[in-house]
């Protein structure tokens, strides 16, 4: 599978003149593509060694996730949580959200919630 389509897609972009490490998620997040994101993630957050990055989780196309995916995805945000900043999830979905409360009760991290990329402010 390429880059382009490897679920989620991650990328460094720009909101707001800030630099934000991007995952765009599409359809059901497997474990299998858990595993790879966090690899790469983690690739990612070693060319930044030191400092803090903010995380956009693009959900918009994401219609549910493996058990498994989310259990492994929270144990990433426990092992990086020196260097995550803030975390933004975009979504509409209740399943998603409540995934996302989940993951926030148990990493006690303040995920933002919002339902476009136009409403992250800093």
């Amino acid at each position: 599978m390429n880059e382009i389509n490897k679920n989620p897609q991650i990328e460094w972009c720009q909101i707001d003149d800030r630099e934000c490490l991007k995952f765009t998620f599409e359809g059901t997040f497997k474990e299998r593509e858990a595993l790879d994101a966090i690899t790469r993630w983690k690739e990612l957050f070693g060319m930044k060694k030191g400092e803090k990055v903010i995380l956009v989780w693009q959900c918009q196309k994401m219609e549910s996730y493996e058990p498994t995916a989310r259990i492994l995805w929270q144990k990433a945000i426990k092992d990086l949580k020196d260097q995550i900043d803030t975390i933004w999830l975009i979504t509409d979905s209740s399943v998603i959200r409540a995934g996302a409360k989940i993951m926030a009760l148990f990493t006690s991290f303040n995920l933002k919630v919002v339902n476009s990329e136009q409403k992250i402010k800093f």
